[in-house]
């Protein structure tokens, strides 16, 4: 025969469930499962948005790769277009004699 202490049986009435714990425990459950279809659904929408940054950023590259290059080809043809005329105000400015 086994003889309970009043210590222990309140620990027992603790573990029975009553109508109220069952639905806080259902309640939590739910409420888990909400939030991992939350956490789910902000993963894949961050995913996606990932995604569509790095396709843009490879087209941002190509963009300001090309518009890097069309510069320097201006600035090559504007350069070799005046660099008679630079060449000539220098020696005109280094000949000349000041008093």
């Amino acid at each position: 025969m086994h003889i309970l202490h009043p210590q222990s049986m309140m620990n027992t009435s603790l573990i029975m469930t009553t109508p109220k714990m069952a639905r806080l425990k259902q309640a939590k459950e739910e409420a888990e499962k909400e939030i991992a279809e939350y956490r789910a659904q902000m993963e894949q929408e961050f995913q996606r948005k990932l995604t569509e940054s790095s396709g843009d950023s490879g087209a941002n590259v190509k963009r300001l790769e090309q518009e890097t290059d069309d510069k320097i080809h201006h600035l090559k043809t504007e350069a070799s277009r005046i660099s008679n005329d630079v060449v000539d105000m220098l020696l005109k400015h280094v000949t000349t004699v000041k008093n």
